[in-house]
């Protein structure tokens, strides 16, 4: 909705009395379930791409003509595209899935189709935005899209105004950042280049201004600190107070000046004034350099700037990029809820004004991207304010690559209020809308107190990458940094973007696909906002289940980041298992989700072993859990059923709040060791409280298995798997795979797990398999295999248990484990590589475990094969694994490979050979199958197993 007419203005979000209905006509679906929407639109963008070329001067001849397609050379080279792009698509199919709600890890999720289309659309015309002779189009959305973002942020657009926003898009928020100290810096100098710039016009003789002129100017008088804030002719301040005026008063300084010397009437004035800012830019910071420009102006103190401890890596690289050294960066403390410590900042901002160090600039990061943290930036500005009355001052900068867009929460858009539509709470697919916390509003509601802001239209706005954007309070503020080279900058009047920034060559296709987001979502509570407001109800669930996911009896504890109130337990029973509906209506609890939890959809929380005092250990099993819930290059993505991200938290950066986050999880807080971290991204917005804890169940059973991985060392414990079902070179088919089903034992640690695989037996070793099977078979004896004791290095970190034999390829080629043949008489050994790993799952020994109402059983196999193995609940209960004559109907092969869960009806006893059971599995989008298992054979024979 276009505010007023005025299409730079944010644009509104559109009023329904569902509105979180409107979402789903926004994204492609983690299903593809908008695909048949996509595909009708995208036609229609392509449509009007071809029709362009074929309408630009129509009779031109066409230059691929009929008889050029005909040619062996043109098929080839189209069948050769044909087929590379195959290769590349499969290839495509081992990226990371972030459409879907499995991937919980990095700020990423899936972006809008109103972005996406907009993106391919421009992309077809490849403009580049460097310079508008080659952008006619997409220049100019390139600048609506900034004044919607500074509009959106709270910055003035009304370019009458003397002081009013400008925004560009680059490539990323780490290049915003950077810009925004470039500028500050080069802003910072801008008052000793222009007493540079009139001094030297005094020795000028026929100089564009007289000697008199320039005495006036030098006369000009600027508010500074001298005892108090006073008015001072420029030519009597002192370098210190030069370099600490307003980021305002400096950007109009050049002008200001000149308009103090010149007749408003002076028909030569436009011209004088250009020609003094040429002067001023040669005696600037970027024509002489910053070594040369301190030497001259006598600057003993090289500049410092400040950001919070866990600043993110541009800020540091920023300093050494500008020449000023990642040293020049002064991080701040954190808090215990690790925002920025201001009685910090201002021990640091005294140290610097007591020494006459340069404050180039001092940033608030609006959203962390480990803590989701928002710095209080209102007490920030509050406290510029204080040092500027004693002479201090500094550009204000605000880090919200991640969190800039959560400001669309706060800006209202006319319609039905959300508390008239309760009554259709009930219907399926409602999220509700949680509001910031109290402490957070705050912040958004003064984020335009700072001179820029960086934020990131490809995270919080959901749009494709290459999309960052810088914003800047007062517009001038660019030209500091301006380069106007003739082959980009075709005079004052051309709107060319590219003569600002870092950048130069960059795509119009991405303010073209914001541009569209913004504009069909809308820039307000019930568009962009809406999106935010329900991934904020995610993240608070999330959080509240990472908080209560470990049972009495577990052998870890899951610690999130931020403190939880004592109460918190009081909730579970309404926020596990009510409806989403029930917990909106719940004012209490409402207000109780609302006030806990990360400030932005960034939940960072540690899981700890039980008792367990070395960070060392802890660092250990994050690691384990980052390696189990990862897609690495070679990894299957079916075998990842859950990605969430691991990161570091440094000990000397994050301070006190992280030695009170250790003493949490029960660590010591003495090793001044870095605390590895799982960090949880909530960018899907239909996640609902019951699939939330799905997720915590799945995760809980991903912890045991790695604590299983860094736990078990017994070095000299040997594991035994069955075959289950023939290798298929007994066929004659020859490519030496088979599956193996693990003897799970309870009596040992080590042994308590369910395990299938699928492995590879060496060539050379194929012959004495063979023999083995068919001696087996003749005795009838089960086909069992052992493992042998490896060559080990006891300084690998990784010990020879059952995760890493059957996990760890590298390793497992470097220690190449051979395999007993349990039952051959000449104890002869081969060598597997394992393929797959279908089921991997420790035994819930946890007293909470109940019986299921229906016999699980885990199907997975390949094109030749289907087994069943039975899944072990509450102790006693038994193993079993079984092969069936044939796939069950509606199981495709991708499910089979991947393996699915399966009931079994009726019946509570083992599976008997040449039997038929009816069995039900989820299929296809969750469809319940039901379904025939045909047992052929009984490969692992039924054997009770108690705790």
């Amino acid at each position: 909705m276009v505010v007023n007419g005025n299409p730079d203005s944010a644009p509104l979000g559109d009023s329904y009395r569902k509105q979180w209905k409107a979402l789903s006509a926004w994204f492609l679906g983690p299903r593809g379930e908008n695909w048949d929407v996509f595909m009708d639109t995208f036609k229609l963008v392509f449509k009007e791409h071809i029709d362009l070329r074929k309408s630009y001067f129509p009779s031109d001849p066409a230059y691929i003509t009929d008889e050029m397609k005909s040619s062996d050379a043109y098929k080839s080279e189209i069948n050769n595209m044909k087929e590379e792009l195959l290769k590349m698509l499969d290839l495509m199919k081992g990226s990371v899935p972030f459409f879907s709600p499995r991937y919980q890890g990095h700020m990423n999720w899936d972006v809008t189709m109103p972005a996406l289309l907009g993106y391919m659309a421009a992309m077809l015309c490849n403009q580049n935005n460097v310079d508008s002779a080659a952008s006619p189009v997409t220049t100019g959305y390139e600048q609506q899209v900034g004044r919607q973002l500074c509009d959106m942020l709270g910055y003035n657009i009304n370019q009458k105004d003397d002081v009013h926003a400008w925004g560009h898009i680059t490539c990323g928020g780490s290049i915003a950042n950077i810009e925004a100290l470039w500028a500050s810096r080069n802003t910072k100098y801008v008052p000793l280049a222009v007493r540079s710039a009139l001094e030297s016009q005094i020795q000028v003789e026929d100089g564009f201004i007289t000697k008199d002129q320039v005495e006036k100017a030098l006369m000009f008088e600027l508010e500074v600190y001298d005892g108090g804030m006073k008015k001072k002719p420029l030519k009597d301040c002192t370098t210190w107070q030069l370099l600490n005026l307003k980021v305002d008063t400096i950007c109009s300084l050049p002008e200001a000046v000149m308009d103090s010397v010149l007749p408003e009437n002076d028909p030569a004035k436009d011209s004088i004034t250009s020609s003094f800012k040429a002067i001023v830019e040669k005696e600037g910071v970027m024509e002489i350099g910053l070594f040369q420009f301190m030497k001259k102006h006598s600057l003993k103190n090289p500049p410092v700037y400040t950001a919070p401890a866990n600043n993110h890596y541009s800020w540091p690289k920023a300093g050494t990029l500008l020449g000023l050294g990642s040293d020049a960066l002064i991080p701040i403390e954190l808090d215990s809820n690790f925002r920025q410590n201001v009685s910090d900042l201002r021990k640091q901002l005294d140290h610097c004004l007591s020494n006459e160090i340069p404050v180039l600039s001092v940033t608030a990061v609006i959203g962390s991207t480990e803590e989701s943290a928002v710095d209080p930036i209102k007490d920030i500005h509050d406290l510029r304010n204080e040092f500027k009355a004693r002479g201090l001052n500094f550009a204000l900068l605000a880090d919200a690559a991640w969190g800039g867009y959560f400001k669309t929460m706060l800006k209202d858009s006319p319609g039905i209020d959300e508390a008239s539509s309760r009554r259709n709470e009930d219907e399926d697919g409602f999220v509700p809308y949680c509001e910031l916390s109290e402490y957070v509003t705050k912040q958004y509601n003064h984020i335009q107190l700072a001179d820029t802001i960086t934020i990131d239209p490809h995270k919080s706005g959901f749009c494709p990458y290459p999309g960052g954007a810088l914003c800047y309070r007062n517009g001038k503020m660019r030209y500091p940094i301006a380069l106007f080279h003739p082959e980009v900058f075709h005079g004052e009047d051309d709107p060319t973007m590219g003569v600002y920034g870092i950048e130069g060559s960059k795509p119009g296709a991405s303010p073209a696909g914001i541009l569209m987001s913004h504009n069909v979502i809308g820039l307000s509570n019930r568009g962009y906002g809406r999106i935010l407001g329900q991934c904020t109800a995610t993240a608070k669930l999330f959080y509240y289940m990472w908080l209560t996911l470990a049972r009495d009896d577990d052998p870890f504890i899951c610690v999130p980041l931020q403190d939880a109130p004592k109460n918190y337990r009081d909730f579970k029973e309404k926020i596990a298992y009510g409806s989403m509906a029930d917990i909106y209506r719940d004012k209490e609890v409402r207000n109780f989700i609302k006030d806990i939890g990360p400030d932005t959809l960034i939940n960072s929380f540690v899981v700890n072993i039980k008792d367990n005092t070395e960070v060392k250990l802890a660092n250990k099993l994050q690691v384990a859990l980052s390696d189990a819930m990862n897609i690495y290059v070679g990894t299957d993505s079916c075998r990842v059923p859950l990605m969430v991200m691991q990161s570091s938290l440094d000990a000397k950066k994050h301070g006190e709040g992280l030695r009170s986050f250790k003493r949490k999880a029960g660590l010591s807080v003495n090793d001044n060791e870095d605390l590895n971290v799982m960090v949880n991204s909530c960018m899907n917005p239909w996640q609902w409280n019951e699939s939330i804890f799905a997720i915590g169940d799945l995760f809980r059973m991903i912890v045991l298995n790695c604590i299983g991985r860094v736990k078990d060392k017994e070095l000299d414990v040997q594991h035994q798997f069955l075959m289950s079902g023939k290798p298929s070179f007994v066929d004659e088919k020859s490519d030496g795979t088979f599956f193996l089903e693990y003897l799970t034992r309870t009596d040992i640690p080590e042994h308590q797990y369910q395990v299938s695989i699928k492995v590879k037996v060496d060539p050379q070793d194929e012959r004495a398999l063979w023999k083995y099977i068919d001696c087996c078979d003749r005795n009838n004896l089960p086909v069992l295999l052992e493992t042998g004791l490896p060559r080990y290095d006891t300084t690998d970190d990784n010990l020879p248990n059952l995760y890493n034999i059957i996990h760890l390829s590298d390793w497992d080629k470097d220690n190449r484990i051979p395999w007993k043949l349990q039952h051959d008489p000449n104890g002869a050994e081969i060598h597997l590589t394992v393929l797959d790993v279908p089921r991997y799952q420790r035994l819930d020994l946890s007293s909470s475990v109940s019986k299921p109402e229906k016999q699980k059983y885990f199907i997975y196999g390949d094109s030749d094969r289907t087994i069943m193995s039975h899944v072990m609940s509450k102790l006693p209960d038994y193993r079993q694994s079984v092969t069936l004559a044939r796939r069950p109907h509606s199981l495709t092969d991708r499910m089979l490979k991947q393996g699915v869960m399966a009931e079994v009806e009726k019946i509570q006893e083992p599976l008997k050979e040449d039997s038929s059971y009816d069995v039900s599995f989820k299929g296809e989008l969750y469809a319940t199958i039901c379904s025939t298992a045909e047992v052929r054979k009984v490969s692992m024979p039924a054997t009770i197993l108690s705790v």
